[in-house]
């Protein structure tokens, strides 16, 4: 497996799901070998405490000097000691199966086939056809053309003239196939690169079998990175409207850059005591806060593919609210196609009518075990493996 991050040594949820997988097919027997950079964590300038490697299961971090390698692989779309790391891992190795994740920090290089294996990539976000990953322009706007050159510009970002290149679509078409956790990802990328795709949703680990209670009742759940496109601070301004209206609280979980900016909004609506923010938390305690919540709120403004802690909620036998863009109202629409919202004023709405108890955890639960338990994803992943090794011609749509 490619990644540019994997755990602990990452900053987002994508990588979170290559771990998982990673274990999966251990226990199943496999040997699986992930190649991340490390360079593009130090970049971050973040710290992690290193874990031991599980049996079967074996981490190759590309490491430089100056760590430069991730901006040569978003500039230039290639890095020579990311190449030269693969090419070493695939003569070492000999795989039968190279699966690629989020590659943004890698290049689109090493997308390229090189040998005699399936060649898989999964599409996380968008990256393969937005050079911000999340199809937004202006910040606010899902951008219905994508692939904007200068679109970056405003963020900061230099233009990635390479997503003009001949070799770029050529690395893209060497993919065996292309796995989309949502249909709406798929059917986006597929307008713009022809090679063979599949949807298959996340899966989420089973929960614990004993989740220790939160300590915390009648409050509505925000769990995620404190982001713009996360919709953290247009929730807040929505329950500023109700809450005098609303009896439950609002906590929030997760860290980013918006989090000084949050506690303005906080304070510009005198919601001090009704909202409940807990910066970093552990999974048992979160675990408790998904069972205990009456839903899970996730107003994302960016074209959401499917998102873990949905998923995770929906484990414990709790409802998610959410936004109706990209992957979310695949996921809600099975529970409730009244849990989705097009604004502000809808979300309001669904708060103050919002009644959990015609939402039973065994019904929550068993979408869970339908659609989102690790055995799902594997039983689906293992007919996609045996289909696209034994030739099959079928297009999977």
């Amino acid at each position: 497996m490619t990644s540019s991050f994997y755990p602990p040594y990452h900053v987002g949820g994508a990588c979170i799901h290559v771990k998982l997988l990673a274990e999966e097919l251990a226990r199943r027997g496999h040997e699986v070998h992930v190649l991340f950079s490390m360079d593009a964590y130090n970049m971050k300038g973040k710290t992690a405490r290193a874990e031991a490697e599980s049996e079967r299961i074996f981490t190759h971090p590309i490491k430089t000097g100056l760590s430069l390698s991730p901006y040569a692989a978003y500039v230039l779309g290639s890095s020579r000691p990311v190449i030269r790391n693969f090419r070493s891992l695939m003569q070492e190795v000999k795989p039968q199966i190279v699966h690629h994740h989020n590659v943004s920090l890698l290049g689109y290089d090493i997308l390229a086939k090189r040998g005699n294996y399936l060649n898989l990539y999964t599409a996380h976000d968008y990256w393969l056809i937005c050079p911000q990953s999340t199809l937004l322009r202006a910040r606010s706007k899902v951008c219905e053309t994508a692939s904007c050159t200068f679109c970056g510009l405003p963020n900061g970002r230099p233009p990635q003239l390479w997503r003009k290149l001949a070799s770029f679509a050529s690395a893209v078409e060497s993919l065996d196939v292309i796995i989309s956790p949502s249909e709406y990802a798929r059917a986006r990328i597929a307008k713009k690169f022809e090679a063979r795709s599949t949807t298959i949703p996340n899966f989420a680990p089973n929960p614990p079998h004993s989740i220790p209670p939160s300590g915390m009742s009648d409050f509505f759940l925000f769990v995620g990175r404190l982001e713009h496109y996360k919709g953290i601070l247009g929730l807040i301004r929505g329950y500023g409207q109700i809450e005098k209206q609303l009896a439950s609280k609002l906590v929030i979980v997760g860290q980013g850059p918006l989090a000084e900016p949050m506690h303005d909004s906080i304070r510009k609506y005198d919601t001090r005591h009704r909202i409940v923010y807990l910066e970093g938390i552990d999974r048992s305690v979160l675990y408790g806060l998904l069972r205990d919540a009456r839903a899970l709120i996730v107003p994302s403004i960016w074209p959401e593919n499917c998102p873990l802690v949905a998923l995770e909620a929906l484990s414990v036998g709790t409802p998610v609210l959410g936004t109706n863009l990209g992957g979310l109202p695949e996921i809600i629409m099975k529970i409730d196609k009244q849990l989705v919202f097009g604004s502000l004023t809808e979300l309001e709405d669904i708060l103050l009518q919002f009644d959990a108890i015609r939402y039973t955890r065994r019904d929550l639960r068993g979408i869970y075990e339908k659609y989102y338990a690790p055995a799902v994803y594997m039983q689906e992943y293992e007919k996609l493996v045996s289909s696209a090794t034994s030739g099959s011609s079928q297009r999977m749509t």
